[in-house]
């Protein structure tokens, strides 16, 4: 059995933007979020990238509790006919259109682990 690990994160910084990077495999003829980690056998996986812009198909805000500030999370189509969920860097109050242009921005974790957010445009 030939197993091999990929190397390398789910997004990147690209031309002053953050991208999303997804995996095309030599079985399937659409991208894939997340990348895939592993690849099995004979089957290839190519890193792609998915871009920094994305539509919004649709979004919720999360209320956690009294001790915790709301928040949103999205799901957004990118070309390719892929779509990733993340979260939305919106104020919790405004109204948000669907299908609404956004784009890939840096976004950090409270434990300070790095990641990506959508913001408007």
């Amino acid at each position: 059995m030939n197993l091999s690990k990929r190397e390398g994160s789910h997004f990147r910084e690209m031309d002053g933007s953050l991208e999303l990077i997804g995996t095309v495999s030599s079985r399937a003829a659409r991208p894939r979020f997340p990348p895939a980690d592993y690849s099995l056998g004979g089957v290839q996986n190519e890193d792609v990238s998915l871009g920094s812009r994305g539509t919004l198909y649709t979004y919720t805000i999360v209320h956690p509790g009294k001790d915790r500030a709301p928040y949103g999370l999205a799901m957004v189509d990118f070309p390719g006919q892929v779509r990733v969920f993340g979260r939305l860097l919106i104020d919790v109050e405004s109204t948000v259109v669907l299908e609404s242009s956004v784009k890939v921005v840096p976004w950090e974790f409270p434990d300070g682990i790095k990641d990506y957010a959508f913001a408007l445009v």
